[in-house]
């Protein structure tokens, strides 16, 4: 069966980077750049991750 593709999961227009085709290298050298990052690992189709997803938003604004 074929793999399915990647899809944000935060917003285009969202403050929060989403590296959601897991551009590991992208990701690392942003938080290495800047004073405070904080990171969610998260699975696009779990209930606590799309809750959560929420409550991130709400706390990089």
């Amino acid at each position: 069966s074929k793999v399915p593709q990647a899809v944000r999961f935060f917003n285009r227009n969202s403050i929060v980077k989403d590296w959601y085709k897991g551009e590991l290298v992208d990701a690392l050298s942003s938080i290495n750049s800047q004073d405070v990052s904080f990171v969610m690992y998260y699975a696009p189709w779990d209930a606590e991750s799309q809750y959560v997803k929420g409550e991130f938003e709400k706390a990089a604004n």
